[in-house]
């Protein structure tokens, strides 16, 4: 037991699970704009809210695609970092961008869990921010 304690102590493996976890999460929001159940979620969020620009470029279902799009880039850059740390810091910038615009949303709109979850995806963002440039510059 000590030793198996030990090599986790030593591993990566925490940071694995946080990357694989927050890639879910984000891949299924992100999947989740391509279909319309997504756009009619997002119309009582992005209409009251400093983001209805979005409304006036691309429509209701264009606004959702470029969410869906960003939020694409992000999740697939999450996972290529696991291979390399450039693409992890373009997904943890991503994320953890993304998720202050979202939880900006909360000062017009008020507590919402949808939002309120976006807390959680920037301490993780974070972490993996800080992950990423130490394996680039030790």
């Amino acid at each position: 037991m000590h030793n198996l304690l030990r090599r986790f102590q030593k591993s990566d493996i925490d940071i694995l699970i946080l990357r694989l976890s927050l890639f879910i999460v984000y891949a299924t929001f992100g999947v989740f704009k391509w279909f319309d159940f997504e756009v009619e979620a997002l119309k009582p969020l992005i209409s009251k809210s400093w983001l209805s620009f979005l409304y006036d470029w691309f429509g209701f279902y264009g606004a959702s695609y470029v969410l869906g799009t960003i939020e694409g880039i992000t999740y697939l850059s999450l996972f290529a970092g696991i291979f390399s740390p450039r693409a992890g810091i373009i997904g943890a910038l991503g994320l953890l961008g993304t998720g202050v615009v979202t939880l900006s949303l909360l000062f017009q709109l008020g507590f919402d869990s949808f939002l309120f979850k976006d807390f959680l995806l920037i301490g993780g963002a974070i972490v993996l921010l800080k992950h990423e440039l130490n394996r680039i510059n030790p």
